[in-house]
């Protein structure tokens, strides 16, 4: 039986720019944007799984950590039905030198990797950009 997943994600903002993990979905063929993060493991705070998604996902560890929200998120993925709650925090990367980088490259606990970029919220509206979880960029 499918069951609901908690997430805790992390935004991180440097002026109008906003550091995001791409993604791609091939049952839509669509690429995608969201905040890097992932599952809330049992006994686990959502803050305490965002400095750990974090620092598992780019090898960052963050401060300032602050709840923006929690979303619930009903999706579909590769064909199959997806539900989340999601919280969604705002923190700041310890080291200054990521707010420098262009691309950082994350990794799965699966060993998938993904690039993570700094992505203008302005580009995001231009192009039309998908991010999910659908509502964050409300929240900012």
């Amino acid at each position: 039986m499918p069951t609901i997943r908690a997430k805790s994600v992390c935004v991180f903002r440097q002026g109008e720019q906003l550091l995001l993990a791409e993604g791609f979905d091939p049952g839509k063929n669509e690429h995608y944007l969201m905040p890097v993060g992932g599952g809330i493991d049992f006994g686990e705070t959502a803050a305490n799984a965002a400095r750990r998604e974090v620092l598992e996902e780019i090898g960052a560890e963050i401060q300032d950590l602050e709840l923006l929200g929690v979303l619930e998120n009903l999706f579909v993925f590769d064909g199959t039905p997806g539900h989340e709650i999601v919280f969604i925090h705002e923190a700041r990367l310890v080291d200054p030198r990521l707010y420098a980088a262009t691309e950082l490259e994350g990794v799965e606990t699966s060993g998938h990797r993904f690039k993570v970029r700094w992505i203008s919220l302005q580009r995001i509206r231009e192009q039309r950009l998908n991010v999910y979880p659908q509502g964050l960029l409300g929240l900012l």
